[in-house]
């Protein structure tokens, strides 16, 4: 997959005839899987000479609205992660601006998709509407593509148990610990990247190391504090494991949030490593316990609860 971060350095001509969607595509959910889907399958019957995915590097509200920002379900390197697992000949990531956020939407597909991106048929989603605000409806692309000659597919929603999957209600599932309907409307247990920092040691002190994780963008949405079952991709393997969100009180007296890992069957030090944390089940609330042993009898319990649901998962 290819990745331009600058479509400005794009010259017109480099691409020509090609398959382009367009969207903030943040989760990659089910519905923008289907998009995707289509996208590459549009490039594969009509013979187009590439697919190209365009997304944002941050979410246009976070321009337009920022008092209407949603926290993100994915950081722009955790959406690259993804969409390199997928079909996509090329994604395209603009910067987005009060700028990007004026053009006229007739404008923009003029000058940045056909112009630029050599497109010659459009996927979008049902619910995207484009430019200056958002004037560019699904009725007006149509009359666009009549213009500029370029074909135009809506991909419909997908719907799980009678609800149409969306980023928003993603977002409430994951504030409200429902990861299992989460993983059900994203095809994947929801994830988040970090760096691993050094720690007090308190942990190994005890028999049970943490990774101690700092997340990569305050934007992104983390679920609420607690111990929950998890899996992580450290190095070259994924281990099982335990994470707990929050202030930890028994070890630390910050008050701050920390986000600690206890990967099971792992040594080394992770320190300055990069982790991606795999969200499987919610297991307990935090607690202060009145003594490190007390602390460590819970973290016993907890290691087998854990156990057992990586053991159901797989």
């Amino acid at each position: 997959m290819r990745i331009i971060l600058n479509p400005d350095a794009v010259a017109p001509g480099a691409f020509v005839g090609t398959a382009v969607t367009i969207g903030v595509f943040d989760g990659i959910h089910r519905g923008h899987a289907e998009v995707i889907r289509t996208l590459v399958e549009v490039k594969r019957l009509e013979k187009r000479s590439a697919s190209i995915l365009l997304t944002f590097d941050t979410h246009p509200l976070a321009v337009t609205h920022p008092e209407m920002v949603p926290p993100l379900l994915m950081t722009l390197d955790e959406k690259l992660h993804v969409l390199g697992q997928m079909d996509v000949d090329c994604v395209v990531v603009e910067h987005f601006s009060k700028e990007t956020a004026a053009i006229d939407f007739r404008e923009y597909i003029a000058g940045r998709l056909v112009g630029r991106l050599g497109m010659k048929h459009l996927v979008v989603g049902y619910d995207l509407h484009l430019g200056r605000g958002r004037e560019g409806s699904q009725a007006r692309l149509v009359e666009e593509a009549r213009r500029l000659d370029f074909a135009v597919t809506v991909v419909p929603p997908v719907v799980i148990q009678g609800s149409v999957v969306s980023s928003t209600k993603i977002r409430r599932d994951i504030s409200e610990r429902r990861l299992d309907h989460a993983a059900r409307c994203l095809a994947r247990p929801y994830f988040f990247e970090g760096e691993v920092v050094r720690g007090e040691g308190v942990g190994r002190s005890i028999g049970f190391p943490t990774a101690n994780a700092a997340v990569a963008s305050r934007a992104k949405l983390l679920p609420p504090g607690g111990v929950y079952a998890v899996e992580v991709d450290a190095g070259e393997r994924r281990y099982g494991g335990m994470m707990n969100i929050g202030s930890a009180p028994t070890i630390h007296k910050d008050g701050e949030r920390h986000v600690e890992v206890h990967l099971f069957d792992f040594e080394g030090d992770l320190v300055g490593e990069r982790i991606r944390v795999h969200c499987l089940q919610f297991m307990r609330e935090e607690r202060r316990f009145g003594s490190i042993e007390e602390l460590r009898a819970q973290l016993m319990h907890d290691r087998v609860a854990a156990y057992a649901i990586l053991e159901k998962k797989h």
